[in-house]
């Protein structure tokens, strides 16, 4: 198997596992492109590379620097926009992804206590059971946001793979 095709099964299996995502086989594609280019890739080259056009590409794009996969970047001199993908831990950590899901745990956390002061003074069955659900919830956002911090303290996946496995060890 030379070199060609063992890129052609990684660029499926990112294809693939974007399908399964719920999204377009192209963002796989994309992502896959960027993650085997030495160069940032303009929008222009990205089409060129999967077959897709521009308007395609461009929208897959804006769905992958969301999710913090891809960097935007610009060249000095040059007014094209180009394009890395983000590869190691820090640079997911440094994306905006980190700091959306962050705002998201933040903000969920806000609407579950404002649902929860909506309650006060309500002592139905229903309302005890919405209670219940409601600090339970809160109980797994407070959960989430502790995981998340913990985890993005880690300068990169070896650091924080070690930890885990050695704190792992000393609780036999």
């Amino acid at each position: 198997m030379g070199i060609e095709e063992a890129k052609k099964i990684i660029l499926e299996l990112y294809a693939n596992t974007a399908r399964r995502l719920g999204q377009s086989e192209l963002i796989g594609y994309i992502y896959g492109a960027l993650f085997f280019s030495e160069d940032p890739l303009s929008l222009g080259d990205i089409s060129e590379l999967t077959g897709y056009s521009l308007s395609h590409v461009s929208s897959a794009m804006k769905v992958l620097e969301s999710v913090g996969l891809v960097r935007r970047i610009k060249k000095p001199g040059d007014r094209k926009v180009y394009f890395v993908a983000t590869k190691t831990f820090s640079e997911w950590r440094s994306s905006a992804f980190y700091d959306n899901i962050m705002d998201n745990i933040r903000e969920t956390r806000e609407k579950l206590l404002e649902a929860l002061k909506e309650l006060e003074g309500e002592e139905s069955e229903e309302a005890e059971k919405l209670r219940q659900k409601i600090n339970m919830a809160l109980r797994r956002n407070e959960i989430s946001e502790k995981l998340l911090s913990l985890i993005m303290k880690f300068d990169s996946e070896e650091e924080l793979l070690e930890t885990l496995e050695e704190c792992l060890k000393k609780r036999k």
